[in-house]
């Protein structure tokens, strides 16, 4: 028991310190996007974003996201993101950033579908690692739907593969 006990404050001695270094290897970002739809899509796009991310280099940084978004449906985007500054950080940085993942639609009769997001932007840093962010990009969005038609003499129901596309502007925060 005393072995275990020991062995225990060794773990949390090591983990404690092993976080206090990775702190500094984690950023946030938030973002929200609103864009104008391609010709072949249905509604404008609103989305709000938030991921997690960890700084492999000082200039590159990969992590993982989620969000609410909208198009025609409400939807729970899923997703990696990465994140590179195409220069040293200075008070103002051009990025270019990308989610890739999967959109879940919390609604009957609707599957979500492939979601895709890259941007450009540029960032202007406020304080030591907060930072404030504009870009410009595209958004793919794709789900399925059943859609019903039904009158006096027949039902018909059939699976709508909808893609929508958009060129997309959003304000985003870093801390």
């Amino acid at each position: 028991m005393k072995r275990t006990a020991i062995l225990f404050i060794i773990v949390c001695m090591v983990a404690s310190l092993h976080a206090t270094a990775l702190k500094d290897r984690i950023c946030f970002r938030t973002n929200i996007t609103a864009g104008t739809p391609l010709p072949d899509a249905e509604s404008k796009p609103l989305a709000w974003l938030a991921s997690a991310e960890y700084q492999w280099h000082p200039r590159f940084s990969v992590g993982i996201g989620t969000g609410l978004s909208k198009f025609d449906e409400l939807m729970l985007p899923v997703f990696a993101t990465c994140h590179w500054d195409m220069s040293k950080p200075h008070r103002f940085t051009p990025f270019v950033g990308c989610n890739i993942g999967h959109a879940f639609v919390p609604k009957e009769h609707v599957s979500g579908g492939f979601y895709l997001s890259p941007a450009v932007g540029i960032s202007y840093q406020l304080k030591d690692r907060q930072r404030l962010s504009l870009s410009i990009g595209y958004k793919l969005q794709e789900y399925n739907r059943l859609t019903t038609y039904e009158s006096a003499l027949y039902l018909t129901q059939y699976i709508e593969n909808i893609s929508n596309h958009a060129l997309t502007a959003s304000i985003g925060f870093t801390f």
